[in-house]
């Protein structure tokens, strides 16, 4: 679930790894990973707002793969499907649980939509390089991954063996994810040059006005919405830990109305992406 911008063409100073102009590109950027690491410090600080965007994209290899890149309609239907699929699954696994009956049911729908989840995060890990970008991608699919296990955790015959896997699978994945989707967004709000840039070392830090474009307004939708429903899936988790889930007391109906609320902003998310590869016409 990392970020995806749209990539501008830079005229000037040749990028390592990038052809540029009229000659055709042997590697395109891809959302996430800084411009400059470790590759030389004669690059120039680049300040326009595509040229910041472009802090934010990795690499991938658009010759070796031909049919297999981020602007192929295929990588993005899959990409978009499997977003869509973890959030529009965890709803209606929630939802289950509001009739009795249906633990099973319940928890095997979580465990599809996870697998959705850490699809995405797995095909990124797949396409993308780049230091920042990997780490990144790698926090999301460690959370993911949490998630498939904290999901099957809730399967009662699993339940019955470790019972205490679904509560932490849920509450680590969580966040992991928050973590991971809340550096993506502070990073598409201008985090990557924080640090880094300037002849004095200093950078910009995150500026809101960066997110007020349509491109990186859409990112920062994709990224945020995970962000929060992670947040909404920790706090909800934590809360059912906690108890009671039984007598006038019980925290349950809460505790469901929060994980419906975060399966909502996860659905939201993979919207945005949507809208993104099939309207914006963008990774």
């Amino acid at each position: 679930m990392g970020p995806r911008v749209h990539k501008p063409v830079i005229h000037g100073p040749r990028v390592p790894g990038l052809q540029v102009d009229k000659t055709p590109p042997n590697q395109h950027r891809a959302p996430g990973a800084r411009l400059a690491m470790g590759q030389g410090a004669d690059e120039p600080l680049l300040s326009s707002p595509l040229e910041h965007h472009e802090l934010l994209l990795g690499e991938y290899d658009h010759g070796a793969r031909p049919t297999w890149h981020p602007e192929n309609l295929l990588w993005q239907a899959l990409h978009a499907f499997s977003f869509l699929l973890g959030g529009t699954t965890f709803i209606a696994g929630t939802a289950a649980l509001f009739w009795p009956g249906n633990d099973t049911l319940s928890a095997s729908l979580y465990v599809i939509g996870s697998l959705g989840f850490l699809a995405v995060d797995v095909q990124e890990w797949l396409t993308f390089s780049g230091a920042v970008l990997r780490t990144n991608i790698c926090l999301s699919m460690t959370g993911s991954a949490l998630y498939v296990a904290g999901s099957a955790g809730f399967l009662p015959a699993v339940a019955a063996a470790f019972p205490r896997l679904g509560v932490w699978g849920f509450v680590l994945g969580s966040a992991y994810i928050a973590w991971s989707q809340l550096w993506k967004t502070h990073r598409i709000g201008g985090g990557e040059l924080e640090g880094e840039g300037g002849e004095d070392g200093g950078g910009g830090g995150f500026r809101l006005r960066s997110l007020l474009t349509r491109d990186a307004a859409t990112a920062a939708g994709v990224e945020l919405s995970a962000g929060i429903g992670a947040l909404c899936f920790l706090f909800g988790t934590l809360l059912f830990d906690s108890g009671p889930l039984e007598g006038p007391k019980s925290v349950l109906q809460t505790v469901l109305w929060i994980w419906v609320a975060g399966s909502c902003w996860f659905t939201l998310g993979g919207c945005f992406l949507a809208w993104r590869h099939f309207v914006m016409r963008v990774v």
